[in-house]
């Protein structure tokens, strides 16, 4: 028996010693040969987290500043344009184009470029769709990036058609006789050279004439201007005196004039009438 149990415990020693546990030293850390390490998810958040930091701490790219006139608002976009009074828009950059639109305060149009001299603008006509027109600078206030606009050429200027102006002004008297006064201003392209008046006083039925290759007018009994001509924008009186006055008092009378004038002396070239009625 004394020599059985040592054995068996010697046999017991080494079957505990089968299930018990290892102990890992600190420098145990190595992979089994052949076996990659994996990343862990935590691993490749915090990655992720540091590309996305890293990219917005780049420096952004720099945009270069507008070099026209600032545009008074923070989103950039067409220039536009508006007026602190009711203005015109012609079919080009003066009163002698057609009117074909206007801009109201309150109201704003696109701008599209501009004249040489800067005081015409040419915009999207506010009353016709898809039209254009030239607006006056003169009330209007331009809004955005409007200085790298292009300067247009404008349309030639139309040519007025042969046309003057009349209104009768008074009557002169130079006793015993009686005239009329007229004030006459060439509104087209044509010189006029000589002139025409025809008078008819309906309330008695009588009637005269004045023909004369000059414009003259005369104050009482005094000559008080004559001019050759009426140039284009040129205007003036003229009387129907030597010939054409009358030899008593019209006043109240029912009186047509009917005033001719004609491009060259004597009544000719090319000619354009007018009719008044009036009573003096």
């Amino acid at each position: 028996m004394k020599k059985i149990i040592p054995l068996f415990i010697v046999v017991l020693l080494a079957l505990a010693g089968c299930n018990m546990p290892q102990v890992v030293t600190p420098g145990n850390t190595d992979e089994p040969p052949g076996i990659a390490p994996q990343p862990s998810a935590t691993v490749d958040l915090a990655n992720a987290v540091n590309a996305t930091l890293t990219a917005l701490a780049a420096p952004l790219p720099l945009i270069p500043e507008a070099t026209g006139t600032p545009t008074p608002t923070s989103t950039p976009g067409k220039p536009t344009i508006s007026v602190t009074t009711a203005t015109n828009c012609r079919t080009g950059p003066g009163k002698v184009y057609d009117l074909v639109g206007g801009l109201l305060p309150g109201e704003t149009t696109e701008i599209v470029g501009r004249d040489l001299t800067g005081q015409y603008w040419l915009v999207r006509n506010p009353d016709v769709p898809n039209g254009f027109c030239w607006l006056w600078g003169m009330y209007a206030t331009p809004m955005g990036e409007y200085a790298a606009l292009p300067i247009f050429t404008p349309p030639p200027t139309p040519t007025p058609a042969p046309g003057f102006s009349v209104s009768y002004t008074g009557l002169e008297v130079c006793a015993p006789l009686y005239a009329f006064r007229f004030q006459i201003t060439n509104t087209g392209a044509l010189t006029w050279e000589s002139i025409k008046i025809e008078i008819t006083d309906t309330t008695t039925a009588t009637s005269t004439a004045h023909t004369l290759d000059s414009f003259r007018a005369y104050d009482g009994c005094i000559l008080d201007i004559n001019q050759n001509d009426l140039l284009p924008g040129e205007g003036g009186p003229v009387t129907n005196v030597n010939p054409g006055q009358l030899n008593y008092n019209p006043a109240g009378h029912s009186i047509t004039a009917i005033i001719t004038l004609c491009s060259a002396n004597g009544l000719g070239g090319t000619c354009v009438s007018q009719t008044l009625n009036f009573t003096p």
